[in-house]
C-alpha cells in the first residue's frame, strides 16, 4: 500500500492533522507497511491540491497554524481505487532474521539480546493486537480479522523463540568455541 492509499484510509476514520497521521502510521502501521515518515506530508500537499483532502488551518499560540485534514468524496474515491489495485507479493522483512542467519558470528550473549529484545517487542505488540477493536479500527470486520492475523504471526513467533532459543544458543556458543579450539 502506498502512503497516498494509507493516508486517505487513515482519514476515513475522521479528521486528523499530518501529525496524527504520522503517529497513526507509527503506532499501527509500521509494524506491516513500509512507509516513510516523510513521505507523508508532501503526500498530504499532493492530495489536497489534488482535492482528495481538505483542510482547515487552525490557529495555534506561538506555532504555526496546523492543518487538520478531513477526506473528501473524491477522496474516498481515490481511496477505493487505491485498495483496488494489487498489493503486491506478501514479503517478510526482518533484520533481526538477517542477523540470526550469521549468528555463528556473533557473541552467544549478542544472539540472547536480540532473542530477549525480540522477544519483549512483540509480546508488546501482542498486547496492542488485544485492545478493543475500535482502537484501531471504527470497529470494522477487516479490522478486526487483520488483527487477529497479526496477533496469531505475534504469538507463533513468540512460541517459536521461546522453544528453540536454547538450541540456537548452544550451537552459537558451541560454534565459538570450536573457533576458539581451532585457531
Amino acid at each position: 500500500m502506498d502512503t497516498r492509499t494509507l493516508c486517505l484510509g487513515i482519514l476515513t476514520r475522521g479528521p486528523a492533522t499530518g501529525y496524527e497521521i504520522k503517529k497513526a502510521v507509527e503506532e499501527h502501521f509500521g509494524y506491516f507497511l513500509d512507509v516513510s515518515h516523510s513521505s507523508i506530508y508532501p503526500a498530504l500537499a499532493d492530495m489536497s491540491e489534488q482535492g482528495l483532502v481538505e483542510y482547515e488551518a487552525v490557529r495555534q499560540e506561538g506555532k504555526p497554524d496546523k492543518k487538520v485534514y478531513r477526506l473528501t468524496a473524491s477522496g474516498l474515491e481515490a481511496l477505493v481505487e487505491g485498495l483496488l489495485r494489487s498489493p503486491g507479493r506478501h514479503r517478510v522483512r526482518s533484520e533481526f532474521v538477517g542477523l540470526l542467519i550469521f549468528s555463528q558470528f556473533l557473541p552467544a550473549g549478542r544472539v540472547r539480546d536480540l532473542i530477549d529484545k525480540r522477544l519483549a517487542e512483540w509480546r508488546g505488540l501482542q498486547d496492542l493486537a488485544r485492545c478493543p477493536p475500535d482502537t484501531f479500527s471504527n470497529d470494522n470486520a477487516g479490522a478486526r480479522f487483520s488483527v487477529g492475523l497479526c496477533e496469531a504471526m505475534l504469538t507463533a513467533g513468540i512460541e517459536y523463540l521461546e522453544r528453540n532459543r536454547d538450541w540456537l544458543e548452544a550451537a552459537v556458543a558451541e560454534d565459538q568455541a570450536k573457533q576458539r579450539g581451532g585457531s
